[in-house]
Formats: C-alpha cells, structure tokens, sequence
C-alpha cells in the first residue's frame, strides 16, 4: 500500500479552498509541476484511481468579481434573479472554483438540485445560444482559462 497523505482542517471555518491546487495538494504552481514531474508523470491506472489532468482551482471571489464585471451587475443582483447569469455563476463557481453544489446552493440561496438543473439547462442553452457561448467565453478569458 502506497503512502497516504492526509491534510486536516482542524480550524473550524478555515477558508484553504483558493489554497488548494489539484484538489489535494496545497502549494504554488512550481510545488504542483514538481510533483506532476516526480511522482505522477506517465502514470495512470487503477494505482491512481480516476487520476487525470491536476486541476488549479480559483477562488471564489476571483470567479465573482469576473461574472460581475463582464455582466455589469453585483452578486447580489445575479443571486436574486433566475435565469442565465446565475446559471452561468453556478456553473463556473463548480467547473473553476472546484465548489460542490451544496456549496454553490448557499452561496446563491438555492438547494443544490436547483444547482444541477441550472449548470444542465446553461449547458444545452450554450449548444444553441451564440452569444451567451462567447459570454461565457469572455468571462473565461477574465480568469485567464
């Protein structure tokens, strides 16, 4: 059996989730490539299960002020209407910020189901909606994605 290595959260509260890179390693982007280099490069199989590409996770509030500023609108103002700009809040704070629906349906007031169904409906809209495709985009490109 290979090493485990455990990080605990032993402060209640403590906010570590725009720390953490590759959803179990905590450290700068060099720390990140010389582990990649080292210990995971070539590797794959059922010794690294449901291993793939490390991921680097932004913070929320980075997420936030991107949405806000691209659609001229407060969070506030996203979180109190339905429609495509929570949907596409909903969408990045999962697929960038790494957050869990759960997570997401408290930060907008929503149940996290209400969170699944809005990042599937943004998604089929997207397949069909040119605009909202390169809204999306410039958001992104706001984040450097």
């Amino acid at each position: 059996m290979g090493r485990q290595i455990f990080i605990l959260d032993i402060v209640a509260g403590l906010e570590i989730k725009g720390k953490v890179i590759g959803q179990s390693l905590l450290g700068g982007e060099e720390f990140v490539e010389w582990i990649k280099e080292k210990y995971v490069k070539g590797e794959k199989g059922r010794e690294i299960p449901a291993f793939g590409e490390l991921q680097v996770y932004r913070d929320r509030e980075e997420i936030i002020g991107a949405i806000e500023r691209v659609v001229g609108k407060s969070f506030e103002e996203i979180r109190g209407e339905r429609g495509q700009e929570r949907q596409i809040a909903m969408d990045m704070l999962y697929r960038i910020g790494g957050l869990k629906g759960v997570e997401i349906g408290r930060l907008l007031g929503v149940d996290y189901s209400t969170v699944s169904q809005g990042r599937k409906r943004l998604t089929e809209k997207m397949k069909k909606d040119r605009k909202l495709r390169e809204l999306v985009n410039t958001i992104e490109q706001q984040l450097s994605i």
